[in-house]
């Protein structure tokens, strides 16, 4: 089901991330977001999408959360009248032993050439392991403390140390696997504790991603190419793996695509 809700607060400040932060633990995916300013603060508008059965649930705790002064579910839309989605990337077929070609490549910001703020990030990594799978809220938070530059390699040292912990818990007792078999029995499970996931060949889909909210400045995927290649690097699947995203939520893509080679 579709609907649309608009809360509203006195702070604009991380309202955006807060409310990103319920949404995806209620389970629903953010399509559009618009933020207006009112005579006492802000407005801001979502249109979701979800399960019926925790709407309950997402209007609770939007409506009680500290940054909300006021909330409205506006309306529910049935799904004739949602706009036509665009239609997803889906690697074409090649012959037989060759792999398919990776969705397009989007053109990439130069990353930054920053170290990851490791004397804020090791203190974070027990409670991450202690909470995980639910450890979006906390590296949020975090993002708070770390400076700006030094954030999207903050994020990716983290993903890959939680993509070795995830691999030597769960995985360890496996035998070695090629880089495709990897992806398939190890990424995509691995993935789909956190997010709604899906893997065709050498490309990861992730809805929802809570770092690349519609119309907001995105990541980069940061986490998640870190995630998958310190799975993927432990599998013993390639000691060469390297991660890319190719696809964003943030750019009007519907999922966040990442292409994994060797």
């Amino acid at each position: 089901m579709d609907v649309e809700v608009t809360v509203f607060s006195d702070k604009k400040d991380g309202l955006l991330r807060e409310m990103g932060v319920v949404v995806i633990e209620c389970g629903f995916t953010l399509h559009r977001q618009r933020m207006m300013s009112s005579p006492n603060g802000v407005e801001l508008w979502l249109k979701l999408s979800g399960e019926q059965g925790r709407l309950l649930e997402l209007e609770d705790r939007l409506s009680s959360h500290p940054l909300v002064n006021g909330f409205e579910a506006n309306h529910l839309l049935t799904d004739s009248t949602q706009p036509p989605r665009p239609a997803r990337p889906v690697p074409s077929t090649t012959a037989a032993g060759r792999r398919p070609a990776a969705p397009a490549a989007r053109p990439r910001r130069r990353p930054s050439s920053a170290a990851p703020a490791i004397d804020i990030i090791e203190p974070v990594l027990p409670r991450l392991a202690k909470s995980y799978p639910k450890i979006f809220p906390q590296l949020l938070d975090l993002q708070d403390q770390v400076h700006e530059d030094q954030w999207g390699p903050s994020l990716k040292f983290i993903g890959v140390r939680v993509g070795a912990w995830v691999y030597k818990r769960d995985y360890a007792l496996g035998g070695q696997l090629d880089l495709k078999s990897a992806m398939r029995q190890i990424a995509l499970p691995a993935m789909r504790s956190l997010l709604p996931t899906e893997t065709r060949d050498f490309a990861i889909y992730i809805k929802n991603n809570p770092f690349c909210l519609p119309g907001t400045q995105c990541r980069n995927g940061d986490f998640f190419c870190g995630f998958l290649q310190g799975l993927l690097h432990e599998a013993g699947a390639s000691s060469r793996v390297v991660v890319r995203e190719v696809q964003c939520r943030s750019e009007g893509a519907q999922e966040c695509v990442f292409e994994v080679a060797d």
